[in-house]
């Protein structure tokens, strides 16, 4: 067995995974949620909807052919913070929507730029990793 394919198939898995949320977190915003949620809410959901959208095809087309480990390290980097950066303002938006978890709501809040961060950090050591190949 090739292990090259199976290395960078996370990435790929990810990546469409992250696509199909993204979809589907776009639509639930743009028909769902369009009377429960303040308009400020929503944008910031569809801010979190296409952060999923871009790092999913992001990750599709950068985990190909990404079988070096500082490769798949970085994407990896990209994958968590894509989670914690949508996620986090998914949360906080849910939460301030339901007025609940003014706890929840101080834990969530400094995870959102933690996920930027490694958002950014993770596509810097994917573009170092290419110079090497």
């Amino acid at each position: 067995a090739d292990a090259a394919p199976s290395i960078f198939r996370r990435g790929q898995i990810a990546g469409a995974l992250f696509l199909a949320l993204g979809a589907t977190c776009g639509a639930l915003g743009a028909h769902a949620l369009e009377d429960v949620m303040s308009p400020d809410r929503l944008e910031s959901w569809g801010t979190a909807s296409l952060y999923l959208l871009v790092m999913g095809a992001g990750l599709v087309g950068a985990s190909h052919g990404s079988s070096h480990r500082l490769s798949q390290a970085a994407l990896d980097a990209v994958g968590v913070g894509t989670l914690l950066f949508s996620g986090s303002i998914m949360g906080l938006v849910t939460l301030a929507t339901m007025d609940v978890g003014a706890g929840w709501r101080a834990f969530l809040g400094p995870i959102t730029p933690l996920g930027g961060v490694l958002m950014i950090g993770g596509w810097i050591g994917w573009a170092w990793s290419l110079r090497s190949r």
